[in-house]
């Protein structure tokens, strides 16, 4: 898959056409899913590249609605779960208040015509593109003549009678419900960060913990242990991971650190990427280290009955 983020590197990639959707795509989920899939299906067929355009940052940041917004997936992991779907083009647009003030029409003949050469569009039912958010399936649909190419709209994808969204996902991660999560993305909830030097107190109870520096517009799970898979140089591991304020020491600032069931080694600088699987308990309070201790031997337990299934 091509990455490309500025329409000034297009060359003639697009000149037999293109089959392309388009959206915001955070968390990459079941519903996502399914344009994805249409669109390379549709590619395939037509003999044409597939193309997804989406947009950084999220504009809702730019627009000031979401100044604090979290991503369910970083440009990175968003990049690699598009790709994993046979995608041929990744067309990341830097979303400015600039391009926020383009016409839905502009939109349609200067990206998806002109530059994307698009002969068939597949849009999600809750996507919108353009000024006042002008553009979506009824725009494209009375449009279609004029441009030659084809569209189709992609209703909601159902789960227990919701509408899978990214919001709803949320949902779920702010309350610990990990299994609920993957439900909607098809998968276990992922947070890569990189190891960095932390208070070194888990060596020294038999627990020793990677600290993790996650990207600050991440968001993470409710504050509590999880069981996890964590993969580190290629390779998968078990463990567990505590998000949270070590109120049994300082309680200060949010850590996420993770313990390794089968690794011994130095990881300072390493990136490790964790599957949250499932949420163990809450993060606790002891009144020493030997009642800490006693938990963790607990935690670590539930964590291996958990990841063995």
């Amino acid at each position: 898959m091509k990455i490309i983020r500025s329409l000034e590197s297009i060359q003639n990639e697009f000149r037999n056409g293109s089959s392309l959707t388009l959206g915001n795509f955070d968390g990459i989920h079941v519903g996502h899913q399914t344009l994805l899939l249409r669109t390379v299906e549709k590619a395939k067929e037509l003999g044409i590249p597939s193309v997804v355009v989406t947009y950084y940052p999220n504009p809702s940041v730019v627009l000031g609605k979401k100044p604090n917004f979290k991503y369910l997936s970083s440009e990175r992991e968003k990049e690699e779960l598009i790709r994993g779907f046979g995608i041929d083009y990744l067309l990341v647009l830097d979303f400015t208040l600039e391009l926020s003030k383009m016409t839905a029409e502009d939109f349609l003949e200067n990206i998806m015509i002109q530059t994307l050469n698009a002969k068939h569009i597949v849009i999600g039912y809750n996507h919108f593109f353009g000024a006042e958010r002008r553009g979506d399936f009824t725009l494209l649909n009375s449009n279609k003549s004029k441009y030659g190419y084809a569209v189709e709209l992609r209703e909601a994808v159902l789960k227990k009678d919701s509408k899978i969204s990214s919001s709803l996902i949320r949902g779920f991660l702010d309350k610990g419900e990990m299994e609920e999560a993957k439900i909607l993305l098809g998968r276990n909830y992922h947070i890569t960060g990189t190891v960095i030097e932390g208070a070194k107190r888990g060596r020294t109870i038999g627990f020793p913990t990677a600290n993790l520096q996650v990207p600050s517009d991440k968001l993470l799970p409710s504050v509590g242990v999880y069981a996890c898979f964590v993969k580190l140089d290629g390779k998968d591991h078990q463990g567990m991971v505590n998000i949270g304020f070590n109120p049994t020491f300082d309680g200060l600032g949010l850590h996420v650190e993770v313990n390794l069931f089968d690794f011994d080694g130095n990881l300072y600088g390493k990136e490790i990427e964790l599957e949250m699987v499932k949420k163990i308990r809450d993060e606790q309070k002891f009144d020493g280290i030997e009642a800490l201790k006693a938990q963790l031997t607990i935690d670590k337990e539930t964590s291996l009955q958990i990841l063995q299934f």
